[in-house]
């Protein structure tokens, strides 16, 4: 609850600070290109797995990188990259009732791929907008699924050199899904865009498709 207010607090303070040089000409971003970084807060979420087995991840912050062509005024297809690390806990329960359950308590390296297309409501620089896209979302546990794997090497002033590499659980899922929100384009292509984005996941190894919800505020450019 801290942190949303926090978010609508930045959020409103770029509102009031756009506000003396806010223009309502028309927009020229038709057949230009667009790059942005964005700053986003994923909400928690709560998945059942099989046999009773549960993930509970928290919300994170994290951020991406935005790249998009715009194929007139109206609309634009692009890529979102973006990089979180969310906690969470995960109970396995045993195929074994005589054995307890197991209990992870770590954090998630998340990485989501997508291709979207983007409609914008209105020619002008401030204008609601609509997303849809698709691509894929991989997670890693951060946790071993086996034992570790020697590798050395010979290094010419300190002889031989051995290290342990560990593999870990990952899951690499296909997503798709909508957002929406506002956009606002300064004088001289600079823009601030603010939406809310819905994700469809397609498992995460467990026997529901959950959702992952996140708002995010994207700044960049134009050319």
């Amino acid at each position: 609850e801290h942190y949303e207010e926090t978010m609508r607090n930045l959020a409103l303070t770029i509102l009031l600070v756009s506000i003396p040089c806010l223009s309502f000409a028309d927009t020229n971003r038709g057949q230009n290109w667009e790059v942005s970084v964005s700053g986003i807060f994923q909400d928690s979420k709560s998945i059942g797995g099989d046999g009773g087995s549960s993930l509970d991840i928290n919300s994170d912050t994290g951020f991406g990188i935005n790249v998009a062509y715009n194929i007139s005024n109206k609309l634009s297809v692009g890529a979102d990259f973006e990089f979180l690390r969310p906690s969470y806990s995960a109970v396995l329960i045993p195929e074994d009732p005589n054995e307890d359950d197991i209990v992870i308590n770590h954090k998630i390296s998340q990485f989501n791929g997508r291709l979207k297309g983007t409609f914008n409501v209105i020619d002008g620089p401030f204008t609601p907008f609509l997303e849809a896209g698709l691509g894929w979302s991989y997670f890693d546990s951060n946790v071993a699924d086996g034992p570790p794997t020697t590798g050395c090497w010979w290094h010419p002033w300190w002889g031989y050199i051995c290290n342990n590499y560990y593999s870990t659980f990952t899951e690499t899922q296909f997503s798709y899904g909508l957002g929406g929100g506002l956009r606002y384009e300064f004088v001289g292509g600079m823009f601030v865009k603010a939406s809310y984005n819905y994700w469809e996941m397609d498992g995460i190894g467990s026997s529901e498709d959950p959702s992952l919800t996140a708002f995010r505020l994207e700044i960049g450019g134009t050319f």
